[in-house]
């Protein structure tokens, strides 16, 4: 049989009856018109003929269960639905992308700043090593066991004017160890932001 001669209802009706012959027909009749569409709107050759091939391969798995009425106007149909999904599937993709960098970014930069503190928590310890023995003591009581001038005073059997004191010299010789450090770090944080 000439299946060229038969008219595209005809060959809708032999399509839904499983005639294999019928949909290389409707292939050979509209593949080149629905790759060009296809290409046209997408710029992508190799897109085109992947998303062309679907086409007719859906067409034949859903042969039964299709409401084809006017052919053309069904393939051209899901010309443009498949287009349209595959635009949603993209701006998908490209979200899942973009959130993926975001995080990405996000972790390196927590990462970079655990890096300078643990790196300035170092630099801090080095600073108080060089402080004389009771000076390090007072600023360890009072910086980072946080007791009070009063309860220093008493725990350590000095004057609360000695403790002020031992605080006072220890932070000034801090700051200056620390200064070169803590200017690096300021510039590090800054250019994580």
């Amino acid at each position: 049989m000439a299946y060229s001669l038969l008219s595209d209802e005809e060959l809708v009706l032999r399509l839904k009856a499983g005639d294999a012959d019928a949909v290389k027909e409707i292939y050979n009749r509209y593949w080149k018109e629905i790759l060009l569409t296809y290409h046209r709107k997408l710029h992508d050759q190799e897109l085109a003929e992947e998303l062309t091939q679907n086409l007719f391969i859906s067409l034949w798995e859903k042969r039964n269960s299709a409401e084809i009425k006017h052919l053309r106007f069904y393939l051209f149909g899901a010309v443009k639905y498949s287009i349209i999904n595959y635009h949603k599937a993209l701006s998908i993709k490209n979200k899942h992308l973009d959130y993926y960098r975001l995080d990405k970014q996000e972790q390196e930069n927590v990462t970079e700043k655990q890096v300078l503190l643990h790196d300035l928590s170092l630099a801090i310890e080095k600073g108080i090593e060089l402080l004389p023995v009771k000076t390090k003591q007072v600023f360890r009581l009072s910086r980072m066991q946080h007791h009070s001038v009063k309860e220093i005073s008493s725990d350590l059997n000095i004057s609360e004017k000695a403790v002020e004191y031992h605080i006072s010299r220890s932070v000034k010789v801090l700051k200056l160890y620390l200064k070169e450090y803590l200017l690096t770090l300021t510039l590090m944080l800054l250019l994580l932001h």
